[in-house]
């Protein structure tokens, strides 16, 4: 068959980055692996609606699957449905961060024009779809016989007047991988780089050696799209894609984008020798989540000569009492003990916050706020708190307001209808926007301090 993957129209979303998208990029592989032909559309296109309903005639995709985050629900309907009248006859298939988490039923109610959509990772459930499509007996019906689709993991679908869906079940071999399509996604394409590092020479490209991530928080919805138990690549088959990326993309900057990077210590310390050893001048940054415990004196020298400028770390709150409701792990002494830690060894610390937790009060958030300025952190970044589907904010957020569900589409991010906090949202808005005019201010200063 012939495959699309894309993601919502770009000028309908607020914060576009411009980076290859890595999901898509091993889905476009799997997909090729399996003998489909497949088309990729990143965060890099830039087309209007004209331009791309042309796309879809032009391409005349037999499938069309569209990956999307919650904050872009309302974008991903309004490119659905030009999926739709553009190709009637073409099968949609949604995927991603938001339809991995949200119930089946609702994601259906609000996509109506999708016939389907896979939950959790893709890169079996999506080929195994594209042949049961490609041997339906009539091409100008996307359904099939039901039978074929129980088997398909994650897969939703209606049936009988409801909605369907099937387990979601995840790939534990991830050397078997093919890597992302880097040939349909070049780095040279975009012009992302390593936060808070100035990128000397080359490009820059994100890589990921883990999936899942065994922390509760009652935030965050990863683990719907790649489960709770850390699953990871090896050192060996990491540093090949490093090695393809350095020698054909002309990649000298990495970022190493899951957030469990550092979860192992011998596959840390063996992957930044390899790239000592194959003397690759690189420079990079990784999470690392909130266990930190990988993080001492052996590790962080070698990851600073391996090239690593800076580790990020997801504390989200600075204040003992919040970090107890929503589930965070490590104390705020020990976070502080390997922030300076890590500086010691001349590898700059990023340092993410969030506010507007629920029943978070104001006096919380500026404790938050004085302990996110105390790490003397190279980086500190602010930002709202919001329900997600799947997550025990969100649960709380329904039950406070009383809903059956969020209209995604009417959501907006940074001014919730549905404050969970103890200050409103307006409120909240105005304190983290003063927040980021300070450390823009700080930054500033710096600057001109070293010119």
């Amino acid at each position: 068959m012939k495959v699309l993957l894309t993601q919502p129209l770009t000028r309908h979303v607020k914060h576009v980055p411009n980076i290859p998208d890595l999901g898509l990029g091993y889905l476009t592989a799997a997909l090729r692996n399996s003998g489909h032909q497949a088309i990729v559309l990143d965060w890099n296109m830039r087309c209007d609606e004209i331009g791309f309903k042309d796309l879809l005639l032009s391409e005349r995709p037999d499938l069309v699957g569209v990956k999307i985050f919650t904050k872009d629900v309302k974008a991903a309907q309004i490119t659905v449905s030009l999926i739709r009248e553009a190709l009637p006859h073409a099968a949609i298939v949604i995927g991603g961060p938001h339809p991995s988490a949200s119930e089946a039923a609702d994601l259906m109610d609000d996509f109506q024009a999708v016939d389907f959509a896979i939950r959790g990772e893709a890169e079996t459930s999506l080929p195994a779809l594209a042949s049961a499509l490609q041997n339906r007996p009539d091409k100008s019906a996307p359904l099939i016989n039901p039978a074929h689709l129980r088997g398909i993991a994650g897969l939703v679908w209606r049936e009988g007047g409801g909605v369907r869906s099937n387990p979601i079940s995840f790939i534990h071999k991830l050397d078997a991988i093919e890597f992302p399509a880097w040939d349909l996604m070049d780095p040279g394409d975009y012009s992302a780089t390593v936060l808070g590092v100035d990128m000397k020479e080359g490009r820059s490209a994100p890589v990921i050696m883990t999936r899942g991530c065994p922390s509760h928080c009652t935030f965050c919805t990863a683990f719907n799209v790649n489960g709770r138990a850390i699953r990871t690549r090896s050192p060996e088959n990491v540093f090949e894609e490093i090695k393809l990326l350095y020698s054909r993309y002309n990649v000298r900057t990495f970022m190493f984008q899951d957030n469990c990077f550092t979860s192992s210590k011998k596959n840390l310390l063996t992957l930044c020798d390899m790239i000592i050893r194959g003397n690759l001048r690189v420079e990079w940054d990784c999470v690392s989540y909130e266990s930190l415990a990988s993080l001492d004196n052996d590790t962080v020298p070698l990851m600073y000569k391996a090239g690593c400028r800076m580790i990020h770390m997801g504390i989200e709150a600075g204040c003992e009492s919040t970090r107890k409701r929503i589930n965070k792990g490590g104390s705020l002494k020990e976070i502080a003990q390997k922030a300076a830690l890590v500086k010691s060894h001349g590898v700059h610390v990023g340092a993410w916050f969030m506010l507007g937790f629920p029943e978070e009060t104001f006096s919380e958030m500026l404790s938050t706020v004085r302990y996110a300025f105390s790490l003397k952190a190279d980086l500190v970044t602010f930002t709202p708190c919001f329900p997600l589907p799947g997550t025990d904010v969100y649960e709380y957020t329904r039950r406070k307001y009383a809903l059956k569900k969020i209209d995604w589409a009417l959501f907006d991010i940074d001014a919730s209808s549905y404050p969970m906090s103890r200050i409103s949202s307006s409120q909240l808005r105005a304190f983290i926007k003063l927040l980021r005019f300070r450390i823009r201010a700080a930054r500033l200063m710096k600057s001109l301090r070293l010119g």
